[in-house]
């Protein structure tokens, strides 16, 4: 079997407004919440599940800093494991439940929560995965599908997965208020393509530039491309803290 190679073009800072970046992002076992200056490129050979991610600490929440961390240091911990959707699934229960178990540990960060939405690639398959509203987006030939489902109340679009309107509350989260039925994560695989290209986003994004504005930045340049999407949202105000993955998959003969 030809091996799988990914490409990440990462990207995260804290917008215009914020004081702190609540945002996590992740490619592997590389992490990191520090506002950057530019888009970093990080390369993999993927022999095991790899899941790259971008985790939204929920803003006016304590801790949401440490919630999002947390969340990216669980999944790529045990990202081994993502063998398919339900052990996904399961994993993201398990990152819920250490949220809750710290909040017990550290009465401070009670209430601290994070969405979250990635992707986990392995030799054969990809799977998106999201809980709240950070979306996935796979990108064909330049126009976006989404693939993740937004947490958001109100009605969606045709497609059932969007928002039909943008709203600052999520009906589910990893943390946050005390959900006795749990969690419900969206968790979505298709057949692994060779050439196949993923947006991870927060909302600090798909807020600020809309589906139509993104399609038309996006171009076969990764770091432009990040860097043009980053500073259309800032020039929309960037009231949020901003973060985005641009991922493409390669499998040599």
């Amino acid at each position: 079997m030809a091996p799988v190679r990914l490409h990440a073009t990462a990207f995260t800072h804290q917008g215009a407004v914020r004081v702190a970046n609540e945002d996590t992002i992740a490619v592997g076992d590389w992490i990191t919440s520090e506002p950057m200056a530019a888009p970093v490129v990080l390369e993999h050979t993927v022999a095991a599940p790899l899941i790259c991610l971008v985790a939204d600490g929920m803003g006016g929440h304590a801790a949401g800093e440490v919630a999002s961390r947390t969340v990216a240091e669980h999944l790529a911990r045990r990202a081994a494991e993502a063998v398919d959707e339900a052990a996904l699934a399961a994993l993201l229960r398990d990152a819920d439940a250490e949220l809750f178990a710290l909040m017990q540990e550290q009465p401070a960060w009670r209430g601290m929560g994070t969405t979250v939405a990635g992707i986990s690639v392995g030799p054969k398959r990809v799977m998106a995965f999201n809980v709240g509203d950070s979306r996935v987006y796979r990108i064909d030939e330049g126009a976006l599908v989404q693939l993740s489902t937004d947490d958001t109340p109100g009605p969606k679009l045709a497609d059932g997965r969007t928002a039909a309107m943008t709203s600052n509350l999520v009906t589910q989260s990893l943390g946050g208020a005390y959900q006795p039925a749990g969690i419900e994560p969206h968790v979505v695989s298709e057949p692994l393509a060779n050439g196949a290209r993923y947006l991870i986003c927060s909302d600090g994004l798909t807020d600020l530039v809309d589906r139509t504005a993104i399609e038309e930045t996006i171009d076969r340049d990764d770091i432009a491309s990040a860097q043009a999407l980053f500073e259309g949202a800032m020039a929309q105000g960037g009231d949020d803290n901003i973060s985005l993955i641009l991922l493409r998959i390669r499998q040599d003969a």
